[in-house]
């Protein structure tokens, strides 16, 4: 019976996450907070590289190559959005943290990649209609009703981001929407303050270029 109702968490989140985000993300990460991680991530951003090389408006500013091609590079972005997961959950535990939260990298890791599975199921679509040669800036159209479902799940996919990051904060989805705004700013300030140290460093050594 403990069998069954293990396996029934498994497969039950890829839906009970659309409706009951809390709840889904916490029964996940008191079973086991690392399975899936990894593979929603590198499905993630491989699935937005196929789409991004299906869609026939991108695609057409693309150069072609071929599809061994295609694979490399299909593989090569769900390498880096392997590695975005790693180090977004490291900045939002962090930035988390400041606001009161207790959520470890690794609750973190599992939050920030199950609340990625609508937005998987909306990016199979997506491939869908531009594997049938639909362009995603007639079909997408934020005027067209297609366009207009796609912007209210993606609000909804955000939503569903905050809930996770909140329950395993232990705190509301206000305050984790606080956390990924900090987040968001000390990663600017840190990049900003590498290209000053850069900028700086140049003139000293050039000081007359």
């Amino acid at each position: 019976m403990a069998d069954e109702a293990a396996a029934d968490i498994w497969v039950d989140s890829w839906f009970t996450i659309w409706y009951a985000p809390r709840a889904t993300i916490r029964r996940i990460v008191d079973a086991d907070p690392h399975k899936f991680v990894v593979g929603l991530a590198f499905a993630a951003g491989a699935l937005a590289s196929l789409y991004s090389l299906l869609n026939p408006s991108a695609n057409a500013r693309l150069p072609h190559f071929g599809p061994i091609g295609i694979v490399i590079g299909v593989a090569f972005s769900g390498v880096v959005s392997i590695i975005s997961l790693y180090g977004l959950a490291a900045l939002y535990r962090w930035s988390g943290g400041v606001l009161g939260g207790t959520a470890t990298r690794v609750e973190m890791r599992s939050a920030l990649a199950w609340a990625q599975v609508p937005g998987l199921y909306l990016q199979m679509v997506n491939i869908i209609t531009a594997a049938l040669g639909f362009d995603s800036t007639t079909v997408a159209s934020s005027v067209s009703p297609y366009g207009i479902v796609e912007s209210l799940i993606g609000l909804w996919v955000f939503v569903i981001l905050l809930k996770c990051i909140g329950e395993v904060h232990h705190f509301s989805a206000w305050r984790a929407l606080g956390a990924i705004v900090i987040g968001t700013l000390a990663m600017f300030a840190v990049i900003a303050g590498i290209v000053a140290a850069i900028w700086l460093a140049v003139k000293v050594i050039h000081p007359f270029s």
